[in-house]
């Protein structure tokens, strides 16, 4: 009985797929956290590009210069609430408006949004240190055109 065990322990049977998971582990695993963060800095910058887009949109669709403010804030209220909150983004961006022209909503005239969205560093400890992302600063502008009919 006990030869019959140490028989088994020296068996080369199954090896290969013993050593095919250590490998593959050891390989895999840092390739899928690498594509994890590429996809969320991925994310993160489509969502930036969306908030520039709507925030000028709705800048330009403006009915009074009175409103610009309160409308780009909405915007970025809810964004904040639906977007950057449930993806785990604490910070807040920054939008800022450049006009081609005085007032902003002259007919034909060009309206900026730019986007700045500064995400500080994940600092992890322990083994899970490797994990820890640098800080990020995602940049989205988007040029509207204020409608000729105003």
């Amino acid at each position: 009985m006990k030869k019959e065990i140490v028989e088994a322990f020296r068996s080369e049977e199954g090896s290969a797929v013993v050593e095919f998971v250590i490998l593959a582990l050891t390989l895999f695993l840092p390739m899928v956290i690498f594509l994890g963060a590429v996809h969320q800095s991925a994310t993160v910058s489509a969502d930036i590009r969306s908030l520039a887009r709507q925030s000028a949109r709705a800048f330009i669709t403006s009915p009074s210069e009175d409103f610009e403010n309160a409308r780009m804030q909405t915007v970025l209220q809810l964004f904040e609430s639906k977007v950057l909150r449930p993806a785990g983004i604490r910070e807040v961006p920054v939008i800022s408006i450049m006009c081609s022209a005085t007032p902003c909503l002259t007919p034909d005239s060009r309206v900026q949004a730019k986007v700045t969205l500064f995400q500080s560093a994940n600092q992890l400890s322990g083994i899970f240190r490797f994990l820890s992302a640098p800080n990020q600063t995602f940049v989205a502008t988007d040029t509207q055109i204020v409608d000729a009919w105003r």
